[in-house]
C-alpha cells in the first residue's frame, strides 16, 4: 500500500511536467499580441488615408474656387463661351475628384448701389448639385460676408463651389457632407464686370 501511494504523486507530477514546455514557450505570445494589435494598426492606417483624402479634397476645391474667381476678375468682358472654358478648366483642376459629378460652381457679379450691393448677373455650372448661391439671385440684394463692403459704382466677383464629400474608408471618422467654398475678387481691368448679351 505504501509503495502505491508513493508512486501516484510522482505520476501526477510527471503528467504536469509533460506540459511545462508549453507553459514556458513564449513564441505564441508574440503572435497573440500581433493579432490584437493588427485591427488597431489597420484602423489607424485607414484613418490616415481618409484624413489625407479629405485634406486633398479641401485643397483642390479651394484652388478651383480661387482659380475661377481670379480669371473671371481679370477679364474686361465675358460671354457664355468664356465660362464654358473656365468651368472645363476647373473640372480638370479638381481631378481626381469630379467637380461636376459631385458638386457645382457658381460665379456671381455684384455691383455696389446706393441702397447696397446688388447682384448684376450669375453663371452656374452644369454640376449635379443644384444648391442655390448663398449670395443671392440676379436682381436681388447681395448677401456678402460680414464687414465686407462694396462702394457705389464698384464691382465684385464672387465664386462659390459646392462639393459632396463621400468617405472612402471610414465614414465614422469623416462623415459624408456637403462642402462649401467661397472666394471674392475685385475686377482688375474695370470697375464693373459686364456680361455680353447672348
Amino acid at each position: 500500500m505504501e509503495s502505491s501511494n508513493s508512486v501516484y504523486p510522482s505520476r501526477k507530477f510527471a503528467f504536469l511536467a509533460a506540459f511545462m514546455p508549453f507553459f514556458r514557450d513564449r513564441r505564441g505570445g508574440v503572435m497573440l499580441e500581433f493579432a490584437f494589435a493588427m485591427p488597431v494598426m489597420i484602423g489607424l492606417l485607414m484613418g490616415g488615408v481618409e484624413f489625407a483624402r479629405f485634406a486633398l479634397v479641401n485643397q483642390k476645391m479651394e484652388r478651383v474656387t480661387s482659380f475661377v474667381g481670379d480669371f473671371v476678375a481679370r477679364a474686361e468682358a465675358l460671354d457664355e463661351a468664356d465660362f464654358d472654358d473656365y468651368f472645363a478648366a476647373a473640372d480638370q483642376l479638381g481631378q481626381p475628384f469630379d467637380l461636376f459629378d459631385a458638386g457645382n460652381i457658381i460665379v456671381t457679379s455684384v455691383i455696389g448701389e446706393a441702397t447696397g450691393p446688388e447682384i448684376l448677373w450669375q453663371q452656374i455650372g452644369a454640376g449635379h448639385v443644384t444648391e442655390p448661391s448663398l449670395v443671392g439671385l440676379p436682381g436681388d440684394a447681395a448677401v456678402l460676408p460680414l464687414n465686407f463692403n462694396v462702394d457705389e459704382g464698384e464691382g465684385l466677383v464672387v465664386t462659390e463651389v459646392y462639393f459632396d464629400y463621400e468617405p472612402f474608408l471610414l465614414p465614422i471618422m469623416i462623415p459624408a457632407q456637403r462642402l462649401y467654398y467661397q472666394a471674392i475678387y475685385r475686377p482688375r481691368t474695370t470697375a464693373i464686370l459686364a456680361m455680353a448679351a447672348e
